[in-house]
């Protein structure tokens, strides 16, 4: 089973990452959204109300911490080692959707954006 060590953020989606020059956008959802989700779905996890959130078994461990600002979450930063089926997972919870390909990584500690969909690329294939 191949594994990978990851550390990035998570923001809302835009057209083209190389044209990014300023913040990128919030994500679609409040952080009652996505703690509500979280939870939901994964009853085993961790979770506090200031935002940090911890998913974990023999073969992965996820950390992170939801940041949110005037009622919207601005991004999500998740760091850990797993597979991607694991992180998609946790991301289309949080976000409430299948659709994340256009959602927009921060790669750390590189500070490089990438869309999901190319961030995927980075991890080994199953």
């Amino acid at each position: 089973m191949p594994y990978d060590q990851f550390h990035f953020h998570l923001y809302g989606p835009v057209q083209d990452t190389a044209q990014l020059a300023g913040p990128a956008p919030p994500l679609p959802a409040s952080f009652d959204q996505m703690m509500q989700r979280f939870d939901a779905a994964f009853p085993n996890a961790y979770s506090e109300p200031d935002g940090s959130i911890a998913w974990a078994s023999k073969q992965h461990q996820i950390v992170g911490t939801i940041y949110d600002f005037a009622g919207q979450v601005q991004y999500v930063e998740l760091r850990g080692r797993g597979e991607l089926e694991k992180v998609r997972a946790l991301v289309e919870t949080l976000c409430g959707t299948t659709q994340i390909e256009a959602l927009t990584v921060m790669v750390l500690p590189e500070r490089q954006w990438k869309n999901f969909q190319d961030f995927e690329k980075t991890f080994p294939e199953a």
